[in-house]
């Protein structure tokens, strides 16, 4: 998975960052609620960061996955543990060791051309019957994306980041032959479960 930011040296300064009014972590905690309430059993955090969203996890178990050396130093300064190391592309971890599997402002850092993969990869880990909970900023299309990007003065911003849209995922849920479902938080951020009736996929080549 391709590299473009230094989350190592983030590491120091994540928490404060996340919390600012930032358009990108707007109504930052009522999105990690609503993802941690919907979690359940063993649950799988992509892409973990800090581990800001166990201050409202209720589960089994908890396994972080966070493939920035800095980022798992502070996760285990602030937790006592560590996540282990892996990242969209490569969860390490059995199929089917998950009951949920969350990924929470990590997944707008995935490539367009590899989030089908991302989210075969995110399923693979899951139980039947589990469920895949991703809420980051989103658009519904690249249309709304650039509009909103305009109107906002954000542009460049949105433009630099790989916001998914709900057109692209519709397009590889539907290939994967899985029920989706897409509730929008605020005018940029919107959380999409995935549910995992098998363990059988459709072949998805083409994301």
């Amino acid at each position: 998975m391709e590299e473009r930011w230094d989350f190592d040296s983030w590491a120091e300064s994540y928490d404060e960052d996340v919390m600012s009014d930032g358009w990108i972590h707007s109504d930052y905690e009522r999105v990690l609620r609503l993802v941690a309430e919907r979690a359940k059993g063993v649950v799988v955090d992509v892409g973990c960061g800090t581990g800001n969203i166990l201050r409202f996890l209720r589960c089994e178990r908890y396994i972080g996955v966070e493939p920035s050396e800095g980022m798992r130093k502070a996760f285990r300064e602030k937790w006592g543990f560590e996540p282990i190391d892996g990242h969209f592309l490569e969860i390490p971890l059995p199929e089917g060791s998950a009951d949920t599997v969350v990924s929470t402002y990590a997944f707008h850092h995935v490539p367009d051309e590899e989030k089908g993969e991302a989210i075969r990869e995110m399923l693979r880990v899951l139980r039947p019957g589990g469920i895949l909970i991703i809420a980051d900023v989103m658009f519904e299309s690249e249309d709304e994306k650039r509009r909103i990007g305009e109107e906002d003065g954000i542009l460049e911003e949105v433009l630099e980041e790989y916001f998914a849209t709900l057109d692209h995922l519709g397009a590889i849920f539907e290939r994967l032959g899985v029920y989706w479902e897409a509730e929008r938080v605020n005018r940029y951020v919107w959380v999409v479960a995935v549910e995992k009736h098998s363990n059988l996929l459709t072949p998805d080549h083409n994301p």
